[in-house]
C-alpha cells in the first residue's frame, strides 16, 4: 500500500476481519512489519471531523484526520475548515521530504492550527482526498550509532556499521549517526559498499556523499544493494525524528583489491579464483582477467575442477558476466554465465590452458544478485602412456587406429616415421567433439609444434571423403585419450594414418561410410598409379559386418583385402574377377591406372546368424570368414549356407588357403535330408570335398590370433547324381498333357 493511489485508510460498514499475511518469498531482508488501528465512525456523518474543532494531544494517542467522504472526493466544497491541535513542547518547524505518496512532515510546539480547502468537483478521474496522522512526543537528547567517526580503510579491510540491533528491533528515535571513510588510492582498488536500509518513510533519512557525483538521499522504501565507487572518500549521515522507527541501516564498506590472478606455472596442485573470492563480498566490475595455466604436459594431464561458480545475474541488454576456459588450441571448453548448470569438471592434455573471467561495468546491484565469483582446483594427473612405434616403408604405408579403450584413462601414443620426403597424414572417420582428445605433434617428440585441431570439433565427415590433418615432415607423435568428463558409453574412435599424399590427378582418396545399408556415392576412378581406400565405420566391431563392392566398368584394378596393399592381401586384379560377395573387412584398398573415367561404389551391413548364398550351375562362389588375413583377431564363429540350383553334377568345396587353427564341418543335404557331414580340423590349401547335394552348410570356428581364416570356393562338381527333381517335372508334364485329351 505504498503507492499514492492506494488509500492508506479503509472505511467499511459493520464488522471487519483483518488478516495480515506475507505472500512474497523471503527476500532475506528484515522488515518493520505492519501496524494499524481500527476506529469506529458514525456512517451517518461523512465529514469524520467537525470544522473549527480543538484536539488535545496530551494523551499521546495518534489522532487520525480524514477528509470528508474518504476515500472519495468530498460531496461538497470545503472552505476555511480548521482544526487546532495543542500540546506542550519547545520545537517547531518543517522538515522531511515530499514524495509522490507522502505529505511533508510538520513539527510544532504547544499548538498549531491547520486549515483545509477542497474545491467541489462531481466528476474527476483523480480523487481529492487527504489523511493526516498527528502525534505528540517528549523532546529528548540526540543519540548516536556504533562505530561512528572518521576512518582510513586499508586495502583488504572491511568495516561494518549501522544502527543497533538491525533486523531485531527498530532503530532508536533522535538518531544522528555520521560515518566518514577514506582510502589511499591504489593502482587497482575500489570502495565496495554493501548496504541494507529501511526507515520511517516520511521522516527518517540517510544521505551518502562520495558514492556518485551527486549526494544520494534514501528514505522509506527498502534498499538492499551493492555499490562500487572509485571515490577516495565516502560519508554517511543517518537521522531519525523523535517518533516512529523502522528496520534501520546495516552496511559494510570494503577497500577491495581488483587485481586479476596472474598466470600459473603448475608444478603441484593449486587453486585459481576470481579476484576477491576468498575475502570480499563480491568481485569488482569491469574486469577482464586472463589467467594462463602452464603445466608439464609430457608427464601430466590437467584436471580443472570448479568447486564454485556464482556470477552476477543483474545485467543490462542481456550482457552478463562470464567465465570461459580455452584449451591450448584456443577452443572454448566451456562458457559459464549466470545461473550456469552443467559440467563442473574439465580436462586438458596439452599446455597451456587459459581461463578468461569477464565482469561488466555496472557498479550497482541488488544484494541478492551480487555473485561470489568462481573457484577451481587445478589437479595434475599422471599420464599413463601406451606407446606404439610405426615406421612406414614401401610395403607398409597404411595404419589403422581403432578399438582403443578410451574409458581406461590411458594416453595412446603413436610415434610415426614416414618414408623420406613424405608427410604424415591422419584421416578421421568418427566425430571427436569433446569426447576424445587428439593431439598431433609435428615432429618426433612432444617438444615439436602442435597441429591445430579445431577442425575436428565440427567438421568430421562420417559419410563421404574424410578430412585429414597433416604434418610438415615425415615425423609425427600422435596422442589419443578419452575425455573423462564427456566420454559416453560406447564412444568410438577410428582413424587412418599414412605417409601417402593425395595427388591432383587422383584426387580425394579415402572414403568412409557410417550409415548402415546406405550405398556410397559413385566414386570416380581415373588417373595413373592411384590408390583409393574404402572404409566403413562399425563401432560395434561385429564379426558379421561386411562390405559389398560394385563397379560400373570392367577395368584392371588390384583390390586388396583389409588395409594392406601387399600381395598376400590381393583378392582380385580386375573389377570383374571372382571374389567373395561378402567381404568381412572394414577396409578395401583399390590400386589402379585408368585413362577412362569409371565408377565404383559400396555399402555395408551386418548379417544374421547364418550367411546365405544362392548359385546356379554355371556360377562359382567364394566364402571368406571374418578372421581371414587379420592379425590378432578374436574368437570367430560363423555359418554359411549355399544353395545350388538346376544341377545334376553335385557341389564341390575347395579350400583356397590353409585355415590355420580354424576348424569346422561341412553338412551336405538334398532338400531337407542330410546326406553327410564332414569335418576339417584344420584344412590345408587345395583340400576338396564333393557331394551330390543341393545345399551346403559350412560351420567355422577359430580360437583367434593370427594366420587363421576360412577361404573356400564353391562350384558345381563333376559327379553323376540322380535327378529326382527333373523326373518329377517330366511326369507332371506328361500327366498334364494327357489330361487335355480326355
Amino acid at each position: 500500500m505504498d503507492h499514492g493511489l492506494l488509500p492508506k485508510i479503509l472505511r467499511v460498514p459493520g464488522n471487519i476481519s483483518v488478516t495480515i499475511a506475507s505472500l512474497e518469498p523471503n527476500d532475506g531482508f528484515p522488515h518493520s512489519g505492519i501496524s494499524g488501528k481500527m476506529i469506529p465512525y458514525d456512517l451517518n456523518t461523512t465529514s469524520f471531523f467537525e470544522c473549527n474543532d480543538k484536539v488535545d494531544l496530551s494523551s499521546g494517542e495518534t489522532y487520525y484526520l480524514i477528509s470528508q467522504n474518504y476515500p472519495l472526493s468530498p460531496t461538497s466544497e470545503i472552505t476555511g475548515c480548521s482544526i487546532k491541535f495543542s500540546t506542550s513542547g519547545s520545537r517547531q518547524g518543517i522538515r522531511g521530504f515530499a514524495t509522490e505518496d507522502e505529505p511533508v512532515v510538520y513539527y510544532f510546539q504547544s499548538e498549531t492550527e491547520v486549515t483545509f480547502s477542497i474545491s467541489h468537483q462531481d466528476h474527476s478521474f483523480t480523487q481529492k482526498r487527504f489523511y493526516i496522522l498527528v502525534n505528540s512526543y517528549e523532546i529528548s537528547t540526540s543519540k548516536t550509532c556504533d562505530s561512528t567517526g572518521k576512518f582510513d580503510v586499508a586495502v583488504g579491510q572491511t568495516i561494518n556499521f549501522g544502527t543497533r540491533q538491525f533486523g531485531v528491533n527498530p532503530y532508536d528515535n533522535n538518531l544522528i549517526c555520521g560515518y566518514d571513510y577514506t582510502r589511499t588510492p591504489g593502482t587497482n582498488t575500489l570502495f565496495a559498499l554493501a548496504i541494507q536500509y529501511e526507515s520511517e518513510k516520511c521522516c527518517d533519512t540517510m544521505s551518502i556523499d562520495g558514492l556518485t557525483d551527486d549526494q544520494q538521499i534514501y528514505q522509506g522504501f527498502q534498499y538492499s544493494n551493492l555499490f562500487f565507487t572509485d571515490s577516495q572518500n565516502i560519508s554517511f549521515i543517518f537521522n531519525s525524528d523523535p517518533i516512529m522507527g523502522g528496520t534501520g541501516l546495516n552496511g559494510s564498506l570494503e577497500h577491495i583489491d581488483c587485481t586479476c590472478s596472474p598466470g600459473i606455472i603448475l608444478v603441484k596442485n593449486n587453486t585459481l579464483t576470481s579476484p576477491g573470492y576468498s575475502n570480499s563480498i563480491s568481485y569488482c566490475p569491469d574486469l577482464l582477467c586472463t589467467s594462463k595455466i602452464e603445466f608439464q604436459n609430457d608427464l601430466y594431464d590437467l584436471q580443472l575442477d570448479f568447486t564454485d561458480i556464482s556470477l552476477r545475474s543483474y545485467s543490462l541488454n542481456n550482457d552478463t558476466d562470464s567465465v570461459t576456459v580455452f584449451n591450448s588450441y584456443d577452443h572454448p571448453l566451456v562458457i559459464m554465465k549466470p545461473s550456469y548448470f552443467g559440467f563442473m569438471n574439465f580436462w586438458a592434455t596439452v599446455s597451456p590452458v587459459t581461463v578468461q573471467f569477464v565482469s561488466k561495468s555496472l557498479t550497482a546491484f541488488p544484494l541478492n544478485m551480487i555473485g561470489r565469483g568462481f573457484s577451481m582446483n587445478l589437479n595434475l594427473v599422471k599420464k599413463n602412456f601406451v606407446t606404439e612405434k610405426v615406421a612406414f616403408n614401401d610395403g607398409f604405408f597404411l595404419k589403422d587406429i581403432s578399438k582403443l579403450d578410451l574409458a581406461s584413462g590411458k594416453t595412446f601414443e603413436f610415434i610415426v616415421t614416414g618414408r623420406p620426403g613424405t608427410q604424415i597424414h591422419m584421416h578421421f572417420f568418427t566425430k571427436v567433439s569433446n569426447q576424445v582428445f587428439v593431439d598431433i605433434f609435428d615432429g618426433d617428440s612432444m617438444d615439436a609444434p602442435r597441429i591445430d585441431n579445431k577442425e575436428l570439433y565440427s567438421n568430421i565427415i562420417e559419410n563421404g571423403y574424410s578430412i585429414e590433418l597433416s604434418t610438415t615432415s615425415e615425423k609425427a607423435v600422435i596422442h589419443i585419450r578419452g575425455n573423462p568428463t564427456f566420454l559416453e558409453p560406447g564412444t568410438d574412435f577410428q582413424a587412418l594414418v599414412t605417409d601417402k599424399s593425395k595427388t591432383p590427378e587422383c584426387g580425394l582418396w579415402v572414403y568412409t561410410l557410417k550409415q548402415q545399408q546406405k550405398d556410397s556415392e559413385k566414386l570416380l576412378v581415373k588417373g595413373k598409379d592411384c590408390i583409393k581406400i574404402l572404409h566403413f565405420t562399425d563401432s560395434s566391431y561385429s564379426q558379421s559386418a561386411f562390405m559389398v563392392f560394385s563397379y560400373t566398368a570392367d577395368i584392371p584394378m588390384n583390390i586388396y583385402y583389409g588395409l594392406n596393399a601387399s600381395s598376400n592381401n590381393l583378392i582380385s586384379s580386375q573389377t570383374s574377377d571372382l571374389r567373395p560377395a561378402y567381404l568381412f573387412t572394414s577396409y578395401l584398398v583399390l590400386q589402379y591406372t585408368a585413362s577412362e573415367m569409371s565408377e565404383v561404389h559400396f555399402f555395408w551391413d551386418i548379417s544374421g546368424q547364418v550367411i546365405p548364398a544362392v548359385m546356379n550351375s554355371d556360377q562359382t562362389l567364394m566364402l571368406m570368414s571374418d578372421d581371414y588375413l587379420k592379425i590378432d583377431s578374436g574368437n570367430t564363429i560363423q555359418q554359411f549356407i549355399v544353395e545350388l540350383k538346376d544341377s545334376n553334377t553335385g557341389m564341390m568345396c575347395e579350400f583356397l588357403a590353409d585355415s590355420g587353427k580354424g576348424t569346422g564341418t561341412l553338412t551336405w543335404s538334398s532338400y531337407t535330408n542330410e546326406i553327410k557331414k564332414e569335418s576339417f580340423s584344420p584344412a590345408t590349401r587345395s583340400l576338396k570335398f564333393t557331394s551330390c547335394a543341393e545345399k551346403l552348410l559350412v560351420d567355422y570356428t577359430s580360437p583367434g590370433g593370427s594366420d587363421n581364416g576360412l577361404f573356400v570356393k564353391i562350384s558345381k562338381a563333376d559327379l553323376r547324381c540322380s535327378s529326382h527333381r527333373s523326373i518329377s517335372a517330366v511326369v507332371l508334364l506328361i500327366f498334364f498333357i494327357s489330361s487335355l485329351f480326355i
